[in-house]
């Protein structure tokens, strides 16, 4: 498994058995991560993830307003393309680098 999908997996994801580290970590800082993650990966497409804080949902929206409820990782990639005027590649070369540190997309 890649460690993007680790990363956005749901709390109580099969694979948290590999990584005991992440175990001791409060759920509400790892969905905080994801987040962060998620928001990375999304920003060059003109899109914003936000959690409301209620639910175990977030809110995928894009710079016209329009916007979607997701309570998956599957439901996030699918809303983001709806909401993206452009195809979402999360192993697009110049998105890779950009989050790694390089010139943006």
């Amino acid at each position: 498994m890649c460690v993007l999908c680790y990363e956005l997996a749901d709390d109580g994801y099969w694979g948290d058995a590999i990584s005991p580290d992440r175990g001791s970590e409060p759920p509400v800082r790892s969905r905080q991560r994801r987040l962060r993650i998620v928001a990375a990966i999304l920003a060059p497409y003109g899109l914003s993830v936000s959690d409301p804080g209620a639910g175990r949902y977030v809110v995928i929206g894009n710079r016209t307003g329009a916007s979607e409820v997701a309570t998956t990782l599957p439901v996030v990639w699918q809303a983001a393309q709806r909401l993206c005027t452009r195809r979402i590649d999360v192993l697009d070369e110049a998105l890779l680098q950009a989050l790694a540190g390089g010139s943006p997309p």
